[in-house]
């Protein structure tokens, strides 16, 4: 250790100074020059290089270490495949000879057939447990692996044992649950056959699945990689599996198992020998057949545990090419850092101006090459921007003052936000004009959707005409919504980013009242219904469209109102027509709209209605007027109503012609005994209801 202070070290000290010095002159002069931005690019570009070839280097190894993997998998599932049907077809073919064996004659005798299954050691060994059954379906006799079953079980019911008689071939069950064992089990079966061919029984083999040794030697420990194999059929039911809790199970609920099994179900549910293996959902998952029993063997394996051989080579190249990449970075940024600096200290100077800063002249970069004349140039736009903004303000203050003094609500946005308002702005919406500036034009609509409904209506407005106007639904800060009359001027038509200055006035009022004058225009004053002019227009509407869109129009005549006005007189009738009015409209649905036309006549519009289901509104409403009754000064008031149907179609021309048609139709209504219904084109239908008199 050295200390810097001592006399002796310090003319070495000045040695080095002035050695440094040196080295940092040359270094700047180098970093000035065009040589020093070439390295510098040769540099980045040689690292990018290096990052891509490791890349693309590490995709192809990954491809085919992975077709290696999936390969070398695939036929492991092969071989476990055809292991298992060794021993399927081990099991088939010891059940079978067993079953030559037997004779008619020992069908007959339980107590031999017994003794026989008793002496098949072998046999039994391979079985949880064995039995014999007669063509009717009866268990003859039952033997277990280590007792005798005198349980004996009709089995005539059971899918495979019909399947066994009819086709008179060794079959092997679906899984199910054991009548007896009440466990998952399986069964190969094998027909007792006379000698001229006849199948006369069948001899059956358990294999209860929790003990199965179906998945013994067709895998190592699945516990030390993760992976599960089992066999499922060809419905997809868990045979075998290492867990006894999911036999019986559906394979697609296997986790990592399900998009595998629903690409093979798409497949056509295919049981082939060759093995299949695949990445999905990541999961390794391979597959193979057993065709002689229908059967799938699938191992599943995360594919973290698969891959992870071929993960860890990759991370290791992964590390090499990054410490190189960081060398190559390190020396690129140094060099970088040093070529940059004065251009990072122009460009925190601009954002200076940018955040409305003002740096001194002295701290801005000088020299004579490039950065120093833009240091100039900033300069010189920072003292124009200086008047540009004295200027500015005073316009301002002059335009803020009109806008002040205006009776109408004044805004100027630019990109989506308020820059500036009136003081009548300001009162309609119950903003401050400081709490406006500057914010999003979303505040004053209702909703999200408003927004965007109104932006959807304004934009091709402003970018084709440089104008809208329109009446829309805004909200005051209170949260109050009113109708606003909005007109909007882009500032420099189709250029909205240039701004656009918007006119707004409440007509809440003004529109309401409108509203009103509108209703009382097409109602009708007593009963509320829509009145003649309105249902005319309607019916005119409906009339042009009815070659495409065919509809039927009711009109209604009451029965026997002018009796209800001479004798109790006019406020008894008003007070009967507004009574029948709602029970018309309680009859009708909620698109049809039903109009009174004058006096004691009435009219529905059934758009969209077929004949038949408009003769039964018309009955329905028929019904209810007859049904009726006005107690007024203690008398019973009641009338009937005599209704014509007219199905519009494009025979009419217009609607004139309609209302014609519908005049013939309650004449004959009228004509036939009233208190009915009439369609027109048609002859009267027979009377529903008794006639009531005029």
């Amino acid at each position: 250790m050295v200390d810097p202070s001592c006399g002796r070290c310090r003319p070495w000290r000045r040695t080095e100074v002035s050695m440094l010095s040196s080295a940092g002159r040359l270094l700047l002069s180098w970093v000035s020059t065009l040589k020093f931005k070439i390295v510098a690019i040769a540099v980045v570009t040689g690292v990018a290089s290096a990052a891509i070839s490791t890349y693309v280097v590490l995709a192809r190894t990954q491809q085919e270490t992975q077709r290696m993997l999936l390969l070398h998998v695939a036929e492991e599932r092969e071989r476990s495949a055809t292991l298992l049907a060794s021993k399927v077809t081990l099991f088939q073919t010891t059940l079978s000879a067993v079953a030559a064996q037997v004779s008619p004659q020992m069908l007959d005798d339980p107590a031999a057939l017994t003794q026989y299954l008793r002496s098949q050691a072998s046999v039994r060994a391979l079985f949880d447990n064995l039995f014999i059954a007669g063509s009717d379906g009866n268990m003859r006799t039952r033997v277990r692996r280590d007792t005798d079953q005198q349980d004996l079980i009709p089995i005539g019911d059971r899918e495979y044992f019909q399947r066994t008689m009819q086709g008179g071939l060794p079959i092997i069950s679906r899984p199910h649950t054991g009548r007896s064992t009440k466990a998952p089990v399986i069964i190969f079966t094998a027909p007792i056959r006379t000698k001229d061919g006849k199948t006369i029984g069948m001899i059956g083999g358990v294999l209860e699945l929790r003990r199965s040794i179906l998945l013994d030697n067709t895998s190592h420990d699945d516990s030390i990689d993760l992976s599960r194999e089992m066999v499922m059929d060809v419905t997809g039911v868990v045979v075998a599996h290492p867990n006894p809790m999911r036999l019986l199970g559906r394979a697609e609920e296997e986790p990592g198992v399900a998009a595998a099994y629903q690409q093979w179900a798409r497949d056509g549910r295919t049981i082939h020998n060759e093995g299949l293996a695949q990445i999905m959902d990541g999961y390794l998952v391979s597959m193979a057949g057993i065709p002689e029993a229908d059967w799938m063997v699938i191992r599943v394996m995360p594919e973290s545990v698969a891959l992870q051989p071929l993960i860890a080579a990759q991370a290791t190249a992964w590390r090499a090419a990054a410490a190189v990449g960081a060398a190559a970075a390190l020396l690129a940024g140094l060099l970088g850092w040093s070529f940059t600096r004065r251009i990072s200290v122009l460009r925190r100077r601009a954002e200076a101006l940018r955040d409305d800063e003002e740096p001194a002249v002295q701290d801005w970069p000088h020299g004579n090459d490039e950065v120093g004349q833009l240091s100039r140039a900033f300069l010189k736009v920072v003292h124009e921007r200086h008047l540009k903004q004295e200027e500015t303000a005073g316009l301002l203050r002059q335009l803020q003052a009109v806008l002040d003094n205006a009776e109408v609500g004044i805004g100027f946005t630019r990109d989506g936000r308020f820059e500036l308002v009136s003081e009548q702005f300001s009162r309609i919406f119950g903003w401050s004009k400081e709490m406006v500036r500057g914010q999003n034009t979303r505040m004053i609509y209702a909703s999200d959707e408003a927004y965007a409904a109104m932006a959807e209506r304004a934009r091709p407005a402003l970018m084709q005409f440089g104008a809208f106007d329109g009446e829309l639904e805004l909200m005051r800060r209170s949260g109050e919504r009113f109708w606003a009359h909005l007109r909007g001027r882009a500032v420099v038509p189709g250029n909205p980013s240039q701004g656009t200055i918007w006119i707004v006035e409440d007509v809440t009022q003004a529109r309401e009242q409108r509203e009103r004058l509108a209703w009382v225009a097409s109602h009708d004053s007593l009963t509320g219904l829509a009145n003649r002019a309105e249902f005319e227009s309607l019916l005119e509407q409906a009339t042009a469209r009815a070659a495409q869109h065919p509809f039927c129009a009711l009109f209604i005549d009451l029965d026997r109102f002018k009796q209800v006005n001479d004798s109790a007189g006019h406020a008894a009738g008003d007070a009967l027509l507004r009574d029948v009015s709602h029970e018309i409209v309680s009859q009708v649905r909620q698109t049809d709209t039903v109009a009174r036309l004058g006096g004691d006549e009435f009219a529905v519009l059934l758009p969209h209605c077929p004949v038949a289901q408009a003769i039964a509104i018309a009955e329905k409403i028929r019904h209810a007027v007859e049904r009726y009754e006005l107690r007024w000064s203690g008398e019973r008031l009641n009338v009937g109503a005599s209704i014509g149907l007219v199905p519009v179609d494009g025979r009419f021309g217009k609607h004139a012609e309609v209302l014609q048609a519908a005049d013939r139709a309650c004449y004959a209504a009228k004509r036939s005994g009233r208190n009915r219904v009439s369609v027109h084109g048609q002859e009267p239908p027979a009377n529903q209801s008794s006639p009531q008199a005029a």
